[in-house]
């Protein structure tokens, strides 16, 4: 059997209190699960600590600790056939996860509908697609989890699994190269045919540039058709700057009216948001399921942009009043990003998203999002991008300097996040209750001072009252205050914090590539056409990062800006109502 493991490339700090663990590059794990979702691995350092640490840091590895339990299958007679009995897929229907060969990817479907009373299912997993009303938004399945080509898979991609639940060989990937299983073969029908770069495939199917697509596509593997409502456009801002370019026009959307609703004469409970976007004005109803699903498709489709994060789930309290307003700030802010990015805001996923209203047309563009071929790796055959040759040494250089940037910003960011939750606990407890005792404190002199028969200055006895009354309204006005300033400031760090997270994937995969165009380069039996080939697909990686980065720092500017001032004046607001408040009790003194 084999112990899977996988070497960090990337330094994680863990967040207190949330099951991760701290991870520094170079060190080896081992992985105890891959199938947490939303792009989660469980694993053990080697001094023993386990929890969750993200995919993307790390690179997968395997290492044999003892022999197989039986030999691999033979090769075909003929191994560069187009079809073999190991390769070719089986003709037999496939059942789902409810024992049937019906497809259940419908929201509101019946999932035992299809089920014989004779047919046993084939595994207890429950299937989130055939299910529209779970019980909590917190114990919804992640999109990550739902079949083939709803993983993140490059496409062609098929996931097929043994009797014993294993993942195999991706089949239609391979079916022309040998049995599924033989890792020996792979590639072995390229090499025949006069080797080149398309003799070049690596043998690390768990790194991220394999197993996105990426390195298909450096080697000239993917050819796909490229609908125009995919194209993308890389321009030459000048001065060493790119950018995407936007197609259509502006717009925005508004997210309002958080409904609680429920089914099943009240067993199962949600919460609804009403979206509606500025481009036609028609309201559509969402839960916060769908806000998932969707950023699973995106995640899976575009591995060139970090995707905005979406409010953390919850299992207590998320029908509290309270609590539905913030997650419906949260997610208001995860529209602005998508409808503000020039290339997420021309998906088809997002607009069918925002304007489906028919249940018949939501399930058919839920399918087809589903089964884009266009994802991860594949995705960079729809980019077009300038016909000029990038500098090497200019791409390292900028890459550098944004490597090292995102890795101070992002401490910075979660120090700032760290700061804003404790300032917002302080405010609500510690300063809350300081400042009653202040003024309980001053009320209690007063109170006293009224005992002396009423003869001496009854207006000081008032006054001083009053001052103790004027501590405890400033203690209410320090509960309230953060979700004035504090509570926006953090969530403005949790927005960074989720597209940090999602910046080593890209920077990944353009390391990938340059390294396998430097492969390629030092190769003598590869073509000066086919190496001059390589260099151009790996230049549009390249001008897709750069347009990325640079999309990334105009918004950065203006985020930054725009929270800080907003934080600024709520604080002067708060300070000049408890300058009030002290000047008008400091008047009663003035009186008596």
């Amino acid at each position: 059997m084999a112990v899977r493991q996988a070497k960090a490339i990337y330094d994680f700090d863990a967040e207190p209190g949330t099951g991760e663990i701290s991870i520094q590059t170079g060190e080896v794990l081992t992985v105890t699960r891959t199938d947490v979702g939303e792009g989660w691995w469980e694993g053990r350092r080697v001094n023993g600590d386990c929890g969750l640490f993200p995919e993307a840091y790390v690179e997968e590895f395997s290492e044999d600790v003892g022999p197989p339990a039986m030999a691999p299958p033979p090769l075909p007679q003929d191994y560069s056939a187009p079809s073999n009995t190991y390769a070719t897929p089986s003709t037999t229907p496939q059942l789902n996860t409810f024992g049937t060969s019906n497809p259940v990817d419908d929201w509101s479907a019946d999932p035992w509908s299809g089920v014989s009373a004779g047919t046993a299912p084939q595994q207890q997993t429950q299937d989130w697609q055939a299910d529209d009303d779970w019980d909590s938004d917190f114990d919804d399945e992640s999109a990550s989890q739902v079949g083939a080509q709803g993983n993140g898979a490059p496409p062609n991609y098929t996931a097929s699994s043994d009797n014993s639940g294993n993942l195999a060989l991706p089949a239609a990937s391979y079916q022309s190269r040998g049995s599924i299983g033989d890792v020996s073969a792979i590639g072995r029908n390229d090499s025949k045919k006069g080797g080149g770069a398309s003799s070049k495939t690596s043998f690390n199917r768990f790194s991220l540039f394999v197993k996105s697509g990426s390195e298909n596509f450096i080697l000239g593997k993917v050819n796909l058709n490229v609908p125009e409502a995919d194209a993308l456009t890389v321009v030459d801002n000048g001065d060493g700057k790119y950018s995407w370019v936007n197609t259509r026009p502006p717009f925005s959307c508004v997210v309002a009216s958080p409904k609680k609703e429920a089914k099943f004469k009240g067993l199962k409970s949600y919460i609804a948001y009403q979206l509606t976007p500025s481009f036609n004005n028609i309201q559509v109803s969402r839960r916060y399921k769908h806000f998932d699903w969707l950023h699973e498709r995106l995640t899976s489709k575009y591995h060139v942009v970090p995707i905005p994060p979406l409010p953390d789930k919850q299992i207590q309290g998320r029908y509290e009043e309270e609590f539905i307003e913030h997650r419906m700030n949260q997610l208001q802010s995860f529209v602005d990003r998508m409808c503000r990015h020039p290339v997420l805001s021309q998906s088809e996923v997002w607009g069918h998203f925002l304007s489906c209203t028919d249940e018949k047309r939501w399930k058919g563009g839920k399918r087809k999002a589903e089964k884009d071929p266009l994802v991860g790796g594949a995705l960079y055959t729809a980019i077009t991008v300038p016909d000029k040759p990038l500098d090497p040494e200019f791409v390292d250089r900028e890459v550098q300097i944004f490597t090292q940037f995102t890795s101070q910003f992002d401490v910075a960011v979660k120090n700032m996040a760290k700061l804003s939750a404790d300032q917002t606990t302080k405010c609500q407890n510690h300063y809350k209750r300081e400042f009653q005792l202040i003024g309980k404190s001053f009320a209690q002199l007063g109170q006293a001072m009224e005992q002396d028969g009423g003869g001496y200055n009854p207006g000081l006895n008032n006054a001083v009252v009053a001052t103790g009354e004027s501590y405890e309204e400033i203690g209410r006005l320090y509960e309230e205050q953060p979700r004035l300033d504090w509570e926006h400031l953090a969530d403005m760090m949790h927005d960074y914090k989720g597209l940090l997270s999602g910046w080593p994937q890209v920077l990944h995969l353009q390391s990938g590539s340059q390294g396998k165009r430097k492969e390629i380069e030092n190769d003598g039996k590869v073509g000066q056409a086919e190496a001059s080939a390589v260099k151009t697909r790996t230049d549009t990686v390249n001008y897709a990062l750069l347009a990325e980065v640079n999309t990334f720092h105009e918004q950065r500017v203006k985020d930054i800006k725009s929270s800080h001032q907003h934080f600024l004046q709520e604080q002067i607001k708060f300070y000049q109502k408890i300058t009030e408040k002290l000047q008008e009790t400091l008047r009663m003194y003035d009186q008596c």
